[in-house]
């Protein structure tokens, strides 16, 4: 392969029809020195990890797909061993079980993109990555010291917690502080938040504090209709610099329990940057309303609200996003219901407000 200049390589194995066990990707025969090899990307999909890749040394974007149970050594050393990598993508990964735990301790690493995307993995403790700047945690329990990576500006995280089966709902539920997930991120600029599960479980902070004070452009896609939508508000408030706040909200069969409620208490709180607020799955319902009263209210920059009965964030890339929205025939008599209630509400030393009703 170094005879014939490769820099990119792309290996997706399949299974065929009388072996179905995975296939070990053949690292020692890509080239006569892995030392000198000038592969800079590479993709393995179905395969296992190859003992000899930390030996890649010109390799800077490494992409592991469907990777067999790998013991979390295996990935470690990826980290620890590739001095030029900068990307790094971890997609529908197996590593050994439930309680299986892989350290990520790389002082000297060079990433800067770091993806793990519905990996079988017990837990990622991320204790070193000093040149980290995009972060995308999808469906994996992610946990991280303090000064884990002081350079992060862009972070995507997806969790789901709790129990569907009603019989253990009540028993397992837990709720959960933000700080657990953003109180060592305040350089953070763009966030893409989606906490789902069969019950609110986020719950304002014991001593809330300005968790995020550069954050700009913030997204909470996926909220289920049954929670009490108006949980933002505790994001919202940790965010004095934020710009855009778009939130998606996506029907559910289960209905909504006043038990969940948020208790929220009069604030004297006032936002001076946010300029664009946009709903999508908007239906109306109380909270729903307070949340887009509320914003309203405390925001005395804001120049564009939109709320759109249809519509979903498209994801373009995993730190971008497009809200996509369709028209909905509204009648006058809900239309101009929903209005009345939402009127009168904006700051009172803010400009007028554009209102979209879609």
């Amino acid at each position: 392969m170094d005879a014939w200049g490769v820099d990119d390589l792309e290996v997706i194995a399949r299974p065929t029809f009388l072996q179905q066990t995975v296939h070990a990707f053949p690292g020692h025969g890509l080239c006569s020195s892995p030392r000198l090899s000038r592969l800079q990307n590479l993709k393995l999909g179905g395969c296992v990890i190859p003992h000899l890749l930390h030996e890649y040394h010109a390799l800077t974007r490494l992409v592991l797909q469907d990777v067999a149970e790998s013991p979390p050594a295996a990935y470690e050393g990826v980290f620890d061993a590739c001095p030029q990598l900068q990307v790094v993508h971890l997609n529908s990964c197996l590593c050994g079980g439930r309680d299986m735990v892989m350290v990520v301790d790389a002082p000297s690493s060079q990433i800067r993109e770091f993806v793990v995307d519905k990996c079988e993995i017990g837990s990622i403790w991320l204790r070193d990555l000093p040149n980290l700047e995009r972060l995308a945690s999808l469906g994996t329990h992610l946990f991280f010291e303090s000064t884990a990576f002081p350079c992060l500006r862009q972070w995507s995280l997806a969790r789901r917690h709790g129990v569907s089966l009603d019989g253990f709902r009540q028993h397992f539920r837990q709720h959960l502080e933000l700080d657990l997930f953003l109180e060592h991120t305040p350089d953070i600029t763009d966030l893409i938040i989606r906490f789902t599960g069969p019950d609110r479980w986020i719950v304002p902070s014991i001593s809330p504090s300005v968790l995020l004070p550069n954050l700009r452009r913030l997204l909470v896609a996926d909220v289920p209709s049954s929670w009490d939508v108006s949980w933002p508000r505790l994001l919202f408030e940790t965010a004095p610099s934020l710009e855009s706040f778009h939130i998606h909200i996506a029907s559910c069969m289960e209905e909504p329990s006043p038990s969940e409620e948020i208790p929220w208490c009069p604030t004297k709180f006032r936002q001076h940057r946010l300029k664009e607020f946009v709903m999508a799955g908007f239906e109306a319902t109380e909270r729903q309303i307070y949340l887009v009263k509320f914003v309203m209210a405390v925001c005395t920059a804001l120049r564009h609200v939109s709320m759109f009965k249809n519509g979903h964030a498209q994801d373009k890339g995993h730190w971008e996003w497009e809200m996509v929205t369709q028209q909905h025939s509204w009648t006058e008599e809900e239309k101009d219901d929903t209005l009345k209630q939402i009127m009168g509400t904006a700051s009172s030393t803010a400009a007028p407000v554009q209102l979209v009703l879609g």
